[in-house]
């Protein structure tokens, strides 16, 4: 068990899990700036459950403090269907589970191949606000820099590799071509919710000031799946896993994947 103020160590917020139990099995996809420790609790959860619970670490990283490096979302997205491709090979049931980007990586998965079931948290199909031109925002914001300060948050998480304080987001800075990248998943991704069949579970927080609530409200509306629900937060913000909602959070998604 490892106990620190708060963690510094990169190598600890990187690193990606297997935990190794029954079926289906759970691939879990963090967000932007963080790493498979914002899941790892989540995973745990899903362990104990009678889960197989596998977090990874996307391209670009946990690589250092000072940011973000340049990984395209192509590099994303091949992470993900390789690590997908990697559980489907081995178990029957894959259950997608995305936080934030993880949510946008988990979608654009959903729309190539049939997935069961999928989580989709915090999901920033619009940032900050619905009607912000955030496409024009990033191309005036590149004239001036190529990255912005996160708004870093202590947060406290119990884990059995970690217990005591960490950093979320992980970067003190990402980079404005990441963010365009988003922005380049999204709008390919809208367009492709009607055709998108698998079970999903939408949670997302009333005050969630990243992605906006309406986020969530669209993809409910616009989702072609038959089974489709939304759970509403009411305390959380946009970094959900950490704040005092989790035992909601985690019992939603134990009742969703219990369903037949």
């Amino acid at each position: 068990m490892v106990q620190n103020l708060i963690l510094d160590d990169l190598s600890v917020y990187g690193a990606e899990f297997t935990l190794r139990n029954g079926k289906p099995a759970c691939l879990l996809i963090h967000g932007l700036c963080s790493g498979p420790i914002l899941m790892r609790e989540l995973g745990e959860y899903l362990y104990k459950d009678g889960h197989t619970a596998r977090g990874i670490l996307l391209p670009g990283h946990c690589m250092n403090m000072g940011g973000l490096s340049s990984e395209s979302h192509y590099n994303w997205s091949e992470k993900v269907e390789s690590e997908y491709h990697k559980l489907t090979d081995t178990y029957k049931e894959v259950v997608v589970i995305g936080f934030s980007l993880g949510a946008l990586l988990t979608l654009q998965l959903a729309a190539k191949y049939p997935i069961k079931k999928m989580v989709l948290m915090g999901i920033p199909i619009f940032l900050v606000r619905e009607y912000l031109p955030m496409s024009s925002l990033i191309k005036l914001c590149k004239n001036f820099t190529q990255k912005v300060r996160t708004w870093r948050r202590k947060c406290y998480m119990e884990s059995e590799t970690y217990s005591g304080y960490l950093y979320h987001p992980v970067d003190t800075y990402y980079s404005l071509q990441a963010v365009d990248d988003i922005l380049t998943i999204i709008e390919t991704i809208k367009p492709r919710l009607k055709d998108i069949k698998s079970s999903a579970l939408v949670i997302h927080s009333q005050k969630d000031g990243v992605a906006a609530p309406a986020s969530a409200r669209y993809v409910l509306k616009n989702l072609g799946s038959a089974d489709k629900q939304l759970v509403w937060l009411n305390q959380s913000h946009h970094y959900m896993l950490s704040g005092g909602e989790k035992s909601i959070i985690f019992n939603a998604i134990k009742n969703f994947l219990s369903k037949t």
